[in-house]
């Protein structure tokens, strides 16, 4: 589960040493409603999530706005339709929103095999001590993510989302070029298992290993590995110089930054599990051949 520091004021004074500027702490209206008359092929859809999972962080909350709003001007910016993104944010983002309405809304849209898919999920993860039917897991462990409960109280069972249940949705969709987003504690766990959401046709990337947790950029007031998969969409991530962003290349971008910073938060509030590691599953276009990669932002 994402961890809150007990020391938010050394948390802060690290953000000044690091960089002077910071975010907007509240998400701009401006790019959650802006609409854009711009055309693409393929088309291009995006599912945006995230919620403190009705834990009483507040620091949660303003961090996960402003990764929603940042990567929603990303694709705003890069020709995605305002109409072609839909958010889910705290209240809006319970187990039915996620699991059935999200999906819903892409299956009866006209979105086909051809179109890019793109799912951010910024929500608390963990685990539970036992691998749920189907028996997949290398470490005996499902994991899980927390959708919106204003009631929670632990982990229930009725409250959470298990991966393999999440696998299960994605099959139902037409589209062979998927990019996932995990942006959650274990989220290596969401691909470790043979009923996870690996899967041809789709690209998933992590925030962290299956045993690490997903720590703040506090310098920056977002959590640290969607700052800098942002910033690898804005065409920082394009080693290659295409033209092009593609979804390994944003996760590889992450890589050596998330992963320094992160271990310095770990020497500061000595939390070794927040030392990061971004983790890649590629199956495009297929999991016997993903030599090409999928390219996500026209520059």
């Amino acid at each position: 589960m994402k961890k809150l520091p007990a020391c938010i004021v050394g948390a802060f004074l690290l953000a000044l040493i690091f960089s002077p500027l910071v975010s907007s702490i509240y998400p701009d209206p401006e790019y959650l409603n802006t609409t854009t008359t711009a055309t693409q092929s393929p088309t291009k859809w995006a599912v945006l999530i995230a919620a403190s999972g009705g834990f009483t962080y507040w620091l949660h909350e303003i961090f996960e706005k402003n990764d929603i709003r940042d990567l929603k001007k990303v694709l705003l910016t890069h020709v995605w339709k305002n109409d072609h993104i839909r958010c889910f944010l705290e209240e809006e983002a319970t187990k039915n929103a996620i699991l059935n309405t999200s999906f819903e809304w892409l299956n009866t849209n006209g979105a086909d095999e051809d179109d890019i898919f793109l799912f951010f999920f910024n929500i608390h993860g963990y685990y539970i001590p036992v691998d749920l039917p189907p028996v997949d897991e290398p470490d005996g462990k499902d994991e899980i993510i927390c959708p919106w409960d204003p009631n929670v109280n632990g982990w229930n069972i009725d409250t959470y989302i298990v991966d393999d249940d999440l696998a299960v949705r994605f099959k139902t969709l037409k589209s062979n070029n998927i990019m996932i987003i995990f942006d959650t504690c274990q989220a290596g766990g969401m691909i470790d298992g043979s009923s996870d959401l690996g899967d041809s046709g789709r690209v998933v990337l992590t925030s962290c290993d299956v045993n690490e947790a997903s720590c703040m950029f506090f310098a920056r007031l977002h959590w640290m590995f969607p700052y800098y998969l942002i910033q690898g969409l804005k065409g920082r991530a394009d080693l290659n110089h295409d033209g092009f962003v593609s979804a390994e290349e944003a996760l590889n971008y992450t890589k050596k930054p998330v992963a320094f910073r992160s271990t310095i938060f770990n020497q500061l509030f000595d939390k070794q599990e927040s030392n990061q590691h971004p983790q890649l599953y590629d199956g495009w276009p297929s999991k016997e051949n993903n030599t090409e990669e999928l390219k996500l932002i026209e520059l």
